[in-house]
């Protein structure tokens, strides 16, 4: 089940089609992150996405149906922040370790890396055999083949603190207890670090999956808004903590009633906690 090294993968690649349908969502955010980096101007500056996209002859349209321009603005701003987030925490900590937990076949190495860090992914056993056979992992990227609710991959996370725990678009697939127990164990095994992941309001989590699809044979599994911010700001997770919370958009979509609405709702807490997903940074003391 174990897996825990930096070795290229085997030359047998495993068949994406295969995966779980949780795991399959790796391959929809790495298909609009390209598409949003093929735009003119770009949406995110991702050639590792691109390359991958055009090396692996999987058919992606048929799957996912052509890329919708809502994704590509969601996945690249949510990429972005958290390619800022973890750019500042490298600058203060170069030589620490990111642990990438549900990583997917996210490249945000080959985007934030700062030449001495260390990075660690943690993913189900098939996800890392697809991410180690198509990603050119060097020596300072390491698996851990696991899943994040298991709580036996902390063991295998050994780093000297502080880390940057990042979970980018994980907890919207996880039940919240699940997310309260995985926060809960991060808290406790990583002290003097960093937790990052993003939340999605109940109600675009019910949207989402008919809003963002056009066409192909791909059907979203369950999406979940998970922890609400505000729930963490009270502090069940039974910890003193900072948590600082940003809004992830808004977009330029839609007629100008619709971008008006969407930026009014940036200036409440309450509505924008109900509307709009959220960038979650938690110091862990």
């Amino acid at each position: 089940m174990w897996s825990h090294d930096g070795e290229r993968g085997p030359s047998q690649r495993p068949a994406p089609h295969a995966l779980a349908p949780v795991a399959q969502t790796s391959l929809w955010t790495l298909y609009h992150r390209a598409a949003a980096a093929r735009r003119d101007p770009p949406l995110l500056t991702d050639p590792a996405a691109v390359e991958l996209t055009d090396r692996c002859d999987w058919p992606f349209q048929a799957w996912f149906g052509r890329p919708h321009h809502v994704a590509e603005q969601y996945l690249a701003r949510r990429a972005r922040m958290y390619d800022a987030a973890t750019t500042r925490f490298l600058r203060r900590h170069p030589g620490a370790t990111v642990i990438a937990l549900g990583e997917g076949l996210e490249t945000q190495f080959w985007r934030a890396d700062n030449g001495t860090a260390h990075w660690l992914s943690v993913d189900r056993p098939e996800v890392i055999e697809l991410r180690r056979a198509v990603l050119p992992h060097g020596p300072r990227q390491h698996a851990v083949a696991c899943s994040v609710t298991d709580p036996r991959w902390t063991d295998h996370a050994v780093a000297r603190p502080p880390s940057l725990i990042a979970a980018q678009g994980l907890f919207m697939y996880l039940r919240p207890p699940q997310a309260a127990a995985l926060i809960r164990l991060c808290v406790r095994r990583f002290p003097r670090s960093v937790l990052l992941f993003d939340t999605l309001p109940h109600v675009t989590a019910h949207l989402a999956p008919y809003a963002l699809t056009r066409g192909g044979t791909f059907r979203f599994p369950t999406l979940r808004g998970a922890i609400r911010p505000s729930a963490l700001r009270l502090g069940d997770t039974g910890q003193r903590h900072a948590v600082t919370v940003r809004s992830i958009g808004p977009y330029a979509i839609g007629p100008r009633a619709t971008a008006r609405l969407i930026l009014a709702a940036q200036r409440s807490w309450p509505v924008r906690e109900a509307l709009l997903p959220a960038l979650v940074r938690l110091d862990i003391p």
